[in-house]
């Protein structure tokens, strides 16, 4: 469509510019050229009609459609009456008056199409004031045209003595034209097609060369193809841009004026009015100084439009401050209503019409209060203290589209004391139901309440008697502690007890093996070797039964430690004899260096903890070295014990050093021990101040590193024994 629409609008534009070439060029003979343009303004007639056909085809069902249907029929008779006039240039009467008819019915069908665009009422705050411009500037053209136009042409026809009908052609046109005015006139601009605007155009044209028919038609000097046809040329071409126009837009779209051309015609038709009496009243005035005579009709209506005009002024004066209320009203965001001293709506905002269900402040004005507000027996006592000193409460709304009450808070304020009053309506809706639901919230929160107190007094009862339950069983374990307090203490007393009287045995035992070896010699091998297996039990046995009363002394607190500067090397000496029996003693290398400082530790648990270190190596790793190392750093003296077994397993590391616990029980009936060693290791050193760490090493084996204190040497000894960095 769009692109049908752009070559028909060039075609028509390059045939009027040939068309009006060859009219004021007029060549050829006279009857050939009345032959001609009688064609060529059917042509134009034509291509306007089916151009306006087939825009009506090409719309939806709706006021848009029914324009183009009513414009197109008319349009289509007018093409007739153009066939007609091409007839008539035969002098036959016939085909005259049948032009005259079929312009008529034509007329009309435009005219029906024009009042069926589609378009909004002007918004008005009186109806009044919109009659009057109505009234105003139909009156003011009626008698402009008829004194500038359609006198004179009536003055020459009778004159001439011919018939008046043939001013029916301007006529029409001009009663045309005048309705499209009083639809700009009375309706908003943005809702007025512009389609209507190229046809009023259209129709502008039509009357000037209507006009000028009629004035040489009357002296039979009319030939078809002068510059007269022009105008009828010009306003099909008009039509047909109108439709062109309209085919630019969507179906259902009204093809809006530019913004500024919305801005002049809004302009122009507030002063519009005003201008025409002046225009008629300065008419009169120049029509009675050149002929010498009045001319009534100009003169009262000059005078009956301007008594109008004053009188439109007053109540646009009026209406100043009543549109200051109505402004005032409708930006307010509350609903707001006025109305006056009987209750009956004057001007209600946007929120009082959606707040009542209505979309049209027309649908409500002038009715009264009574058929809104309920209870409606008091509204008339709400009126008469709003009407005096204001009257504020809680009422019901009743809304007028589905019959539903909403609650609202209805205040009543004297606008003009006595005459007016100014309402506004406070939904409360949200505010009933937010109530509602603090209500009920307090309703849970209340039951909620008693339940936590019900579950509060239960937990009570319960605590209650858990902790009389609790403190009984806590009497019980503190009985039960103080039983095992005194087993611990007698089982203390008992292996103390035992352990001292195994020692002496012992002791004498062991002498007396030791007398028989010295006598060796005298004694079978056999009785030999049994009594160095005994003696080398009797010698475990003994260093059992010392570990015992040494963690026993520890345990009560009462196995003195004497702190004080040894030398690791005499420590080292002592350790060296206790294993001199030992069948492994020649795996243990020792890495200590000949200048080691002096540790601040007892000599006897210092003794004790490397022997014990050096045991359980041999029997957790029986292959390979074992490698005894010191060093120091900063105030701390460190020794080392590595073996080359298989190591300690990780899980069991956190628990190495913990009282009667053996790594690998497995192996608990081939390797003697009671994991008592480890423990006292740890528990000696930390009674000196020290500490000791176990890890696995990468390449294999278990070492433990111990540290203890290094006596820190004053000023003028000797410098010599520096801490030595690890190897």
């Amino acid at each position: 469509m769009n692109s049908t629409s752009k070559g028909i609008r060039w075609f028509i534009l390059f045939y009027l510019f040939l068309y009006a070439l060859w009219i004021f060029f007029p060549a050829g003979h006279p009857s050939e050229r009345a032959l001609g343009g009688g064609l060529a303004l059917w042509f134009s007639g034509t291509v306007a009609t089916v151009t306006a056909l087939y825009t009506r085809h090409h719309l939806p069902s709706g006021s848009n459609r029914r324009l183009w249907t009513w414009i197109s029929v008319g349009l289509g008779l007018w093409w007739t009456g153009d066939f007609f006039l091409i007839i008539s240039s035969t002098r036959s009467p016939l085909f005259s008056s049948l032009r005259e008819i079929v312009f008529t019915v034509g007329a009309g069908l435009i005219l029906a199409g024009i009042l069926q665009s589609p378009r909004k009422t002007l918004p008005s705050v009186s109806k009044l004031r919109l009659w009057m411009d109505v009234t105003i500037n139909a009156s003011a053209v009626v008698i402009l045209s008829w004194l500038i136009l359609l006198k004179p042409v009536m003055q020459v026809l009778t004159v001439t003595g011919t018939g008046s009908f043939a001013i029916l052609y301007p006529s029409m046109d001009l009663v045309l034209l005048l309705v499209l005015i009083l639809i700009f006139q009375t309706s908003e601009v943005e809702s007025i097609s512009q389609s209507l605007g190229w046809i009023g155009a259209g129709l502008l044209a039509y009357t000037m060369s209507d006009l000028a028919y009629v004035y040489l038609a009357n002296s039979n000097a009319y030939i078809p193809g002068s510059p007269v046809d022009l105008g009828w040329t010009l306003g099909d071409g008009f039509f047909i841009l109108s439709s062109w126009v309209q085919m630019q837009t969507k179906p259902d779209e009204i093809p809006r004026f530019p913004r500024v051309l919305r801005f002049l015609i809004q302009r122009i038709r507030n002063y519009l009015p005003l201008v025409n009496v002046i225009v008629l009243g300065w008419y009169t005035l120049l029509l009675w100084q050149f002929s010498g005579k009045s001319e009534p009709l100009g003169l009262w209506g000059t005078v009956f439009l301007g008594l109008v005009l004053i009188a439109r002024q007053g109540i646009m004066t009026g209406e100043v401050e009543y549109q200051q209320y109505a402004n005032l009203v409708n930006h307010i965001a509350e609903p707001t209503f006025i109305c006056n001293a009987t209750g009956h709506l004057r001007l209600a905002n946007p929120a009082f019409l959606e707040l009542i269900g209505v979309d049209s402040p027309e649908k409500i004005t002038g009715l009264p209060l009574q058929q809104i507000f309920r209870p409606s027996a008091g509204v008339t006592l709400w009126i008469k203290e709003g009407l005096s000193s204001g009257w504020t409460g809680e009422v019901e709304v009743q809304r007028l589209s589905n019959g539903l009450s909403l609650p609202v808070m209805l205040a009543l304020r004297p606008l003009v004391p006595g005459k007016t009053i100014a309402g506004t309506a406070h939904d409360l809706s949200q505010i009933k139901q937010q109530q509602i639901a603090l209500q009920k919230a307090y309703e849970e929160i209340a039951h909620a309440h008693a339940e936590l107190s019900r579950m509060n007094a239960e937990l009570e009862q319960r605590v209650a008697e858990k902790t009389a339950s609790l403190s009984e069983a806590y009497q019980q374990l503190e009985r039960q502690n103080i039983a095992l307090k005194n087993l611990d203490r007698l089982k203390s007393d008992f292996v103390s007890l035992v352990s001292h009287e195994l020692r002496a045995p012992l002791t004498n035992i062991s002498g007396g093996i030791e007398l028989l070896l010295l006598r060796s010699k005298r004694l079978p091998r056999d009785a030999t070797q049994t009594l160095q297996l005994v003696q080398s039990e009797i010698l475990r046995l003994t260093r059992f039964v010392e570990s015992i009363l040494d963690l026993s002394a520890l345990d009560a607190g009462k196995m003195p430690l004497f702190l004080a500067p040894i030398s690791v090397h005499s420590v080292i000496e002592v350790v060296k004899r206790q294993f001199s029996h030992t069948p492994n003693a020649g795996r243990i290398r020792w890495e200590i260096p000949d200048k080691f400082p002096d540790l601040l530790a007892d000599e006897q648990a210092l003794t004790s903890v490397l022997f014990h270190l050096l045991d359980n190596a041999m029997k957790y790793a029986p292959e390979g070295e074992i490698v005894v190392k010191a060093w120091s750093k900063e105030d701390k003296g460190f020794l080392e014990i590595r073996d080359h077994g298989q190591g300690i397993p990780e899980e069991d590391l956190p628990l190495l050093f913990t009282q009667f616990f053996r790594s690998r029980m497995s192996d608990s009936q081939t390797i003697y021990g009671h994991g008592l060693g480890l423990y006292m290791v740890q528990r000696l050193l930390e009674a000196m101040n020290g500490t000791i760490m176990v890890r696995n090493l990468p390449e294999g084996g278990a070492c433990f590193t111990c540290s203890l204190p290094i006596v820190q040497m004053e000023a003028g000894e000797d410098h010599e024994a520096e801490s030595l960095d690890r190897g």
